[in-house]
């Protein structure tokens, strides 16, 4: 009876084992896409986005989250945008739209911009009635950051 009892155990921990293993295989092949990759996905460049993203989360209809690992600003071509550690909006193929979390320096003060979309090979940042275009090309590399003050030093 014990026997057949051990044998029973050494059956199950081999399952279980084998189970573990074909599941961590299986994580591993279907690894999830970078944020620059889902970028891609929807027809923006990598360059939108500085390089120091932690994780981000998008669902089904486009809203999606991104953490930075704090607050960076980044210069382009003479505007200094700046990136909070949280963004969040909604993305579809050559749009995003209800954008939080990111702004542009205007002089005096920073004006969030809530919208980007892509025509051509031309991005429109709209910040409000404002809005400016740059080439898609200015963004092809994401940048390095210049930390805000609540990035970790």
């Amino acid at each position: 009876m014990a026997k057949n009892h051990l044998i029973l155990l050494l059956v199950a921990v081999a399952t279980s084992f084998v189970a573990s293993s074909a599941t961590l295989t299986r994580s591993n092949s279907n690894a999830a896409p970078t944020v620059y990759e889902m970028l891609a996905k929807y027809n923006f460049p990598p360059g939108i986005l500085p390089i120091v993203y932690r994780n981000y989360t998008i669902n089904a209809g486009g809203s999606f989250d991104v953490t930075l690992a704090g607050e960076c600003q980044i210069d382009v071509r003479g505007f200094t945008l700046r990136y909070e550690s949280k963004i969040q909006g909604n993305i579809q193929p050559m749009v995003i739209n209800g954008l939080e979390g990111v702004s542009v320096n205007l002089g005096i003060n920073h004006v969030g911009i809530n919208s980007v979309e892509r025509d051509g090979d031309q991005l429109k940042f709209s910040a409000g009635l404002i809005s400016k275009s740059f080439p898609v090309g200015s963004f092809a590399k994401s940048p390095g950051c210049n930390p805000g003050p609540g990035f970790p030093k």
